[in-house]
């Protein structure tokens, strides 16, 4: 199927599908943003969708706001006469810091008040009066309440060492705390208030985003909060090319600090243009635990299939047996799941990641190092050019040129090269600065590089070499559980996604009496990642794993040895076969090539506030001829560590490789550019 179009999954060990039923059909994916939505399913099952952009108010103005609704709604009185506001707030003073101490206040502050004593040199009264000391917080909270409602036309009052005191107005300048605090609380310098005792600690909220991954939009937000070590929990990437929602965290922060990311803008999945990236953020709660990374159970994926092609159709009978194809092959999905392949994307843009993965267990940091910085396809010149004087830096030295003089090159080619390479390139700038300082140290240099992509390259071994197994064993060993496949026991696991096992795990190998019972089925199976800690199947299966190793130069024991102290590699268990849930779909006819098929959140939210998105219709493209085109909207549930990408193939039987997908018309035969389509077309479509 796949076979006639493209090698280069078959290299990645991707070659086999779970259904044989249909040929599959061609069809365009991604051709915009909004064609790929992803919704983050957390360990509670709720499914992270931006539904509100509404940011709630701050605690002290919501409460502001509810003492004065209760003042305006409670019945009004005649108003006080000076004499009886001064008695009023000498009983209530009364009643918290005792008779003597009230009457003495008031004295004092009716002293002052009298205008004709202000120019009096008199010292018969200070400037404030000490009242006594209050031990309970919430009597002192009251007392300085009751000077703030009721004597607020003529004192002030603060605290010193553990005691209220209270001021006339006329001092103000002369307290202690006089400009340390404006009197609006807007002083950008206040101090932090305390955070709520009733309040989680925790701000979660839905973080929506284009065209930019999570990463990224993680740093946006982190700047625009504009405060040192503040730290976003959330439970894993998402892709950048797509629309995603996920849940996140913040630690004590309020709504009110993000209130500006949703501000301007353009997009909600409406533009079609490159180069936009959208980040919204919605759905404010506080909670007691923070987004961590794995702590979810998977992804929604809704996602837009354009200019669905069945090759063998003719013109009067396609549209009705496109339709026909279609359904048979999203059914064939939901009832017997795909193969668990690891996705292309596990092997990097230009599929070399397992090349140097092999190198770093083989002891050859040299070779790892030039893999990653030898030229890629398709980079500006200016890059390209960095490059090749990389692959040229020892050219122009003698064959017996000594260790000095490759140093010397390796360093100034090091700092020429490390101005001309991109700053994102963070692989190629960690190993280029650690050898500036230590030429020809490609131990020290490859260690340099941060350990997430060291561990991606080991990973991508793991990926390649589990691939081939599951290929085989589909192939060879059929479709059905056998003798000597591995069950994993553990019904509250968590499957590995990284290839490392957070703790032991129970793994059974199937007997001949397992299948007599039916015990098990293809959905139990599973199959090892190559590490220190794993088990092995005890069929064919198992043998395959040698077998591998060594024609990939490597051995099960260098999954022992790796010399690396920040990570090893124990390795982990794949389910085989993953069943995709919640799997529906919808078939739609249209004529202009790019109109939205599906309504992202923010197009939802577009609708009740236009102003959220101005940018609400694309500009209607009639196709070549106005002729109908058929696309698919494809919904499923998977797990977090298996891909929507393969899914989609074992829908479609089409390769998943961006050289296969880059050739696609959105108009037309979908494939009428792919050679080989083409050509089996001509042929009547023999082996598809």
């Amino acid at each position: 199927m796949t076979q006639a179009y493209d090698t280069v999954e078959q290299d990645m060990g991707i070659s086999s599908f779970m259904s044989t039923v249909n040929h599959g059909f061609a069809a365009v994916l991604k051709a915009r943003y909004s064609d790929f939505v992803v919704h983050e399913v957390n360990l509670d099952g709720k499914v992270a969708r931006l539904t509100s952009l509404e940011v709630p108010k701050e605690r002290k103005e919501a409460e502001k706001e509810s003492r004065k609704r209760k003042h305006e709604e409670a019945k009004p009185e005649a108003p006080l006469t000076i004499q009886d506001q001064w008695e009023r707030a000498q009983s209530g003073l009364t009643t918290l810091v005792g008779d003597e101490a009230a009457k003495s206040a008031i004295a004092l502050l009716q002293y002052w008040q009298d205008e004709s004593k202000h120019t009096q040199a008199s010292t018969q009264y200070e400037k404030f009066c000490v009242l006594p000391a209050v031990a309970d917080k919430d009597a002192r909270r009251a007392l300085h309440e009751l000077i703030r409602s009721q004597l607020a036309f003529c004192a002030l009052a603060d605290t010193q060492d553990g005691r209220v005191r209270i001021w006339h107005k006329q001092f103000e300048k002369v307290m202690p705390n006089y400009g340390k605090f404006d009197r609006n609380n807007n002083n950008s310098r206040r101090q932090k208030s305390k955070w709520p005792s009733d309040r989680p600690d925790y701000l979660q909220f839905v973080m929506y985003k284009e065209n930019m991954d999570t990463g990224f939009a993680c740093k946006e937000i982190v700047q625009r909060i504009n405060q040192r070590k503040v730290r976003i929990g959330y439970a894993g990437m998402k892709d950048k090319r797509g629309v995603t929602t996920q849940f996140c965290t913040l630690y004590r922060q309020e709504p009110q600090a993000l209130a500006g990311i949703n501000r301007g803008g353009r997009g909600g999945g409406n533009t079609t243009g490159g180069g936009v990236g959208i980040l919204r953020v919605g759905n404010f709660e506080f909670v007691e635990k923070e987004v961590s990374l794995g702590s979810l159970i998977g992804n929604r994926f809704d996602v837009v299939l354009r200019n669905v092609d069945v090759s063998t159709a003719k013109d009067e009978e396609r549209i009705p047996l496109t339709k026909q194809c279609l359904e048979a092959a999203a059914l064939a999905l939901r009832g017997n799941g795909f193969i668990n392949y690891f996705g292309m994307q596990r092997f990097g843009k230009y599929y070399d990641t397992h090349k140097v993965g092999l190198c770093i267990l083989n002891g050859d940091f040299k070779g790892a190092v030039d893999i990653i910085m030898q030229p890629k396809t398709d980079e500006m010149p200016r890059y390209a050019m960095a490059r090749d004087k990389w692959a040229k830096r020892f050219d122009k030295l003698a064959d017996d040129a000594n260790a000095e003089s490759c140093e010397k090159a390796e360093l100034d080619c090091a700092r020429e090269v490390s101005r001309n390479l991109g700053r994102f390139m963070t692989c190629e700038m960690a190993i280029l600065n650690s050898l500036v300082r230590k030429p020809c140290d490609y131990r020290r240099a490859f260690g340099s590089v941060p350990k997430t992509m060291r561990m991606m390259f080991l990973h991508a071994v793991q990926s390649l070499v589990w691939n081939h197994v599951a290929s085989f064993r589909i192939n060879k060993l059929g479709r059905d559980i056998v003798v000597g496949d591995l069950v994993m026991i553990d019904e509250d696991k968590t499957e590995g996604a990284e290839g490392s096992v957070g703790k032991e795990k129970e793994i059974k190998v199937v007997t001949a009496d397992d299948i007599a019972s039916k015990k098990y089925s293809m959905t139990d199976v599973v199959l090892p990642l190559v590490g220190a800690k794993v088990q092995y199947p005890e069929n064919e299966s198992g043998e395959l794993f040698d077998t591998l190793l060594i024609e990939y130069g490597i051995t099960k024991q260098l999954f022992h040895k790796v010399q690396d102290r920040d990570f090893s590699l124990k390795g982990d268990y794949r389910k085989l076969v993953c069943k995709p849930t919640d799997v529906d779909f919808e078939i739609q006819e249209y004529t202009d090539p790019l109109q939205p098929l599906i309504k992202t959140d923010f197009m939802e939210l577009g609708e009740e506030s236009s102003n959220q998105n101005p940018d609400k219709h694309v500009d209607a493209k009639e196709n070549e001829g106005g002729a109908v085109l058929l696309g698919m909207v494809v919904g499923f549930t998977l797990p977090s560590s298996s891909y929507a990408t393969i899914a989609l193939r074992e829908l479609m039987k089409r390769p998943t490789s961006s050289e296969y997908q880059s050739q696609l018309k959105l108009e037309g035969r979908c494939e009428a550019n792919v050679a080989f389509a083409t050509q089996e077309s001509e042929n009547g479509n023999k082996g598809i």
